[in-house]
Parts: C-alpha cells; structure tokens; sequence
C-alpha cells in the first residue's frame, strides 16, 4: 500500500521534454526496477505510461537512468 505525504519534489520524468516534474510528490510508487520513488497524484494515475528517475537532491539534474512504473517495461533513457 503506497504511503501518502507532502515532502519531496515529484520523481516523476517528462521523456518527450527531458525534464522533471515540478509537482510536489504525495506518495510512493514501485518502479519497474524494484524501487520506490516518489511522485505527485498526476504519475501515480499515469502509472500506465509514466517514468521516474533518481535525481540530485531537489535539481533537475538526474542521477540515474528513467524506470517504468509498469511492470516490465524500462523506458529509453
């Protein structure tokens, strides 16, 4: 069951414009890759489609390669 909060910024990845959310994240999802990231109420409903990423603190600089959040399938970074 994903816990809901107010804290971080939204790990969610904009693919077609190579950028972060700018969301505030209020819960946290299971990746395709096993972990959990963060993300705002819009990428928890767009499970089907949406990307996270692992990110430098609070910029937009990622630190690590997009991850689905379906199951199975691992976006083009």
């Amino acid at each position: 069951m994903p816990k809901t909060r107010l804290m971080e910024r939204c790990e969610g990845y904009y693919r077609l414009e190579n950028r972060r959310c700018d969301r505030a994240g209020t819960r946290d999802v299971r990746a395709a890759d096993g972990d959990f990231y963060v993300v705002c109420e819009y990428h928890a409903r767009q499970a089907w489609s949406a990307s996270v990423a692992r990110w430098h603190g609070e910029s937009d600089v990622r630190a690590a390669a997009p991850a689905g959040l379906r199951p199975g399938v691992q976006p083009a970074a």
